[in-house]
Order: structure tokens, then sequence, then C-alpha cells
């Protein structure tokens, strides 16, 4: 039995993607997409907003309190 590392994303990572998927949307608001689309973008921007408040509380957390 082989143990597998999981790679959890940083909390840098996850505001770069942020930053882009903000980008993204402005965009798309700009050049009148659809709603689907824009939509879309706003499910994935508020999963990555969810994962940066995890990577937070990971990062910040300390060890004995998270555990728990």
């Amino acid at each position: 039995m082989s143990a597998e590392i999981l790679q959890l994303p940083t909390v840098e990572s996850l505001a770069e993607e942020i930053r882009g998927l903000v980008y993204e949307r402005q965009t798309m608001r700009a050049i009148g997409a659809q709603r689907d689309a824009l939509e879309r973008n706003r499910v994935e921007l508020v999963q990555r907003q969810q994962d940066l408040v995890e990577a937070l509380i990971r990062r910040y957390l300390p060890a004995d309190l998270h555990a728990a």
C-alpha cells in the first residue's frame, strides 16, 4: 500500500486564480456575454473563494485547534 501525497493549493495560487476569474468576468460583462457564461464564472469564483478561506484557515489556525 502506497501513501499518496495530496498537494493543496496555496493562498497565493488561489489569490492569483481569483484575480484571473475576476478579470475574465469583467471582460465577459464588457462584451455582453450570455448569462450562462457569467453564471459558470460566478460559480467558479465562489468555489475558489471558498478554497482560499480554507487555505487561510490551514495557514493561520493553530494545529491543535484545527484538529479539533
